[in-house]
């Protein structure tokens, strides 16, 4: 399959993303810069939060639904916006402004941003059907099957899929939710579906969220802007990084929600630079926006409660030297400082609730503290190599902002996921380390990912700053330098046109190195080899064939750690596991460890039965993480009574099971 002939999913993914949160945006009264970020991020609670109530209403899973509910939720608000008298985004819907100079800057900025991350993940991928080799990965390939196979996408219920007889219980199923819709479109394979959608996750709606937060950060000007939706693709940490770790695709879509979410946060506060935003979406935004980070992945909103903090904080102590300074007394200031206590009282209860068992958060420390502190100030976490181009605009960007004394609360947010950073990766103390990271699994993997949400802002202040000096020191030798040029006109393009666009081009050309180291980490990952570890070029050969085999009813007896699971998500056949953590029955707990003794063991043939199992794949001993977790009951040969082989190619075995009857 050729990338070309993934357009309709591009297209389907991108009104998956798109749609649903626009009717949202736009009935608060949002445009610009402010709608489009926003928009894909309502998307996806809209999206999550219909798959949770549709169970419960007999309805099955698709997109109509979706769309059905963003409807009615945008007519409340823009009902709501009438009855508040919210003049302000009456207006913004019925005017619409021109573009000007500084639009078009942040216009480039994200289209040259976008295609660039576009590029890095086509290049990473390398094939649109190619999977992950990843541990992970067997779950969600084969969750977005279930959703398919059940037309149930509820976060609540996902978890049938790998709890056995026990109840199901949360799992975040928005990313889940959003790849089985894009399916359901197109009828595209799993695999293209999942690739093509991280694509537009990626090149989207992560450099529309930098811009945004961005914009909140420093007044709005449209050129620093257009450097954040360019510089967002200059991180080797994010996106790439959770996209070849893991696999963690929930993760993923968390973080490249959560600039948007951040200055959602900052609007509700009144801490950013944006004034001209409708009330009722300076009120309805953060905790819509959080609700979705939650659903898409419960880190994606303890990372967002722990950038936030400083926001709180510095509004209260902005509140406080206003009062102050007017001589109002202290009854406000005591008030409102009850208020941040409390608040904080409840983010240190969900720091306490919201985390996972620490049996599940065994991740140790990998490095010291001095070479953790130097990968965040050179942008080089786990060991990636240093990224010394926007790692200086970084420095320059917290000196600006620092001299300026102007939201300092980012700063605040920069220092918090330095030191979470730190902490994770070289922390000494076990207890103090569990306390403060134990959210993300004490896994620095998904701290380092959570670097580049301030730092791309910082980087993108520091090359506008560069920028406006470099044409201040143009301009300031204007008589000298129209010798060189000739005319008055020429001297402008140089100075207005060729000079960003040479320090831009420098700055990404030194990013060459570290992102394509990255991107050729990932592209290992996503390889189909002959010794690829969770499904080889072989075994991929026999799943594939499957439909020439299997019944489309049948069920297949698999494991999950060589990879046979695989053939639930890109065969559509039911198999007995579809995941590495999946809790048994005691029939397929039979079946894992004595099935080839079908003709000796009459417990085995009560379990055939009770399952529904009637073939077999046998992929051999190589598991995705080089261990042995048995499923010795699989490990059928052609010579073994009571089977009929089918199939084979290379070392991967396709059996009947004749023994039963």
């Amino acid at each position: 399959m050729s990338w070309y002939s993934t357009l309709p999913v591009f297209l389907a993914s991108l009104a998956v993303l798109f749609v649903p949160g626009s009717l949202i945006a736009a009935s608060l009264g949002l445009r610009g810069l402010t709608f489009l970020a926003v928009a894909p991020v309502l998307s996806v609670f809209a999206v999550a939060c219909t798959a949770i109530v549709l169970p419960y209403l007999g309805i099955s899973w698709s997109l109509m639904p979706v769309i059905v509910a963003a409807i009615a939720v945008a007519a409340v608000l823009f009902a709501a916006s009438y009855l508040t008298a919210d003049k302000l985004a009456v207006r913004f819907r019925l005017n619409f402004r021109r573009p000007t100079a500084k639009t078009y800057a942040a216009g480039i900025g994200f289209i040259v941003g976008s295609i660039s991350i576009a590029f890095q993940l086509r290049q990473a991928f390398d094939r649109p059907d190619n999977i992950s080799q990843t541990f992970d990965n067997v779950f969600h390939l084969n969750a977005v099957r279930y959703i398919l196979d059940t037309a149930n996408g509820s976060s609540l219920t996902l978890t049938s899929m790998t709890n056995g007889d026990n109840p199901p219980y949360f799992y975040p199923a928005a990313w889940h939710d959003l790849a089985s819709l894009v399916v359901q479109i197109t009828g595209a394979p799993i695999s293209v579906a999942v690739n093509v959608l991280n694509i537009c996750i990626a090149a989207i709606v992560w450099p529309l969220g930098c811009m945004f937060l961005t914009r909140v950060v420093t007044k709005g000007n449209g050129y620093v802007v257009g450097a954040a939706g360019l510089l967002a693709a200059g991180f080797s940490a994010f996106p790439l990084l959770l996209l070849d770790f893991g696999v963690l695709y929930p993760n993923f879509l968390a973080l490249c929600m959560l600039p948007t979410a951040l200055a959602g946060v900052a609007v509700f506060f009144a801490a950013g630079d944006i004034t001209r935003i409708p009330a009722l979406a300076r009120f309805a935004l953060a905790p819509s926006l959080a609700a979705g980070l939650a659903i898409a992945h419960p880190n994606g909103l303890m990372s967002l409660v722990a950038l936030s903090a400083p926001i709180l904080l510095f509004s209260y102590i902005r509140y406080w030297v206003r009062k102050h300074k007017q001589a109002q007394g202290y009854k406000g200031i005591i008030f409102f400082g009850i208020a941040l206590l409390l608040a904080f009282a409840v983010m240190a209860v969900m720091w306490k609730l919201i985390r996972p068992p620490v049996e599940a958060s065994g991740w140790k420390p990998v490095q010291t503290v001095g070479q953790a502190v130097g990968e965040v100030i050179t942008n080089s976490p786990m060991h990636h190599a240093p990224a010394w181009a926007v790692s200086g605009l970084m420095l320059l960007g917290i000196a600006v902002l620092a001299r300026r004394r102007h939201n300092l609360w980012f700063l605040g947010s920069f220092l918090v996921s330095a030191v979470l950073f730190v902490v994770v990766s070289a922390g000494p103390d076990p207890w103090f380390r569990n306390l403060l990271t134990g959210v993300w699994y004490n896994d620095s993997y998904r701290l380092a990912a959570l670097l580049p949400i301030v730092a791309v802002p910082l980087s993108a202040i520091g090359l506008a700053w560069l920028i406006r000096r470099s044409q201040i020191w143009w301009f300031s030798g204007r008589e000298t330098r129209s010798r060189w040029f000739g005319t008055e006109n020429h001297l402008r393009v140089v100075g207005a046109i060729v000079l960003p666009v040479v320090l831009l081009a420098m700055t990404l050309a030194f990013q060459t190195v570290p992102l394509g180291s990255a991107i050729a980490s990932a592209r290992n990952i996503y390889s189909t080899t002959p010794n690829a570890p969770l499904v080889s070029k072989d075994e991929m050969t026999l799943i594939e064939e499957l439909d020439n085999y299997v019944p489309q009813n049948a069920t297949i007896a698999v494991s999950p750690w060589n990879g046979s699971a695989m053939a639930f998500a890109l065969a559509d056949r039911n198999t007995t596991s579809k995941h590495t953590l999946t809790t048994y029955t005691p029939a397929v707990l039979v079946l894992n460890d004595h099935l080839r003794d079908a003709v000796s063991d009459p417990e085995v043939c009560k379990a055939v039965h009770a399952t529904g199992v009637g073939y077999a794949l046998n992929f051999g001993t190589q598991e995705v993480h080089g261990e042995d977790h048995g499923f010795k009951g699989l490990l059928i040969e052609q010579a073994t009574p009571g089977f009929q082989l089918l199939a084979q190619v290379g070392g991967a075995k396709l059996f009947k099971v004749t023994a039963c009857g």
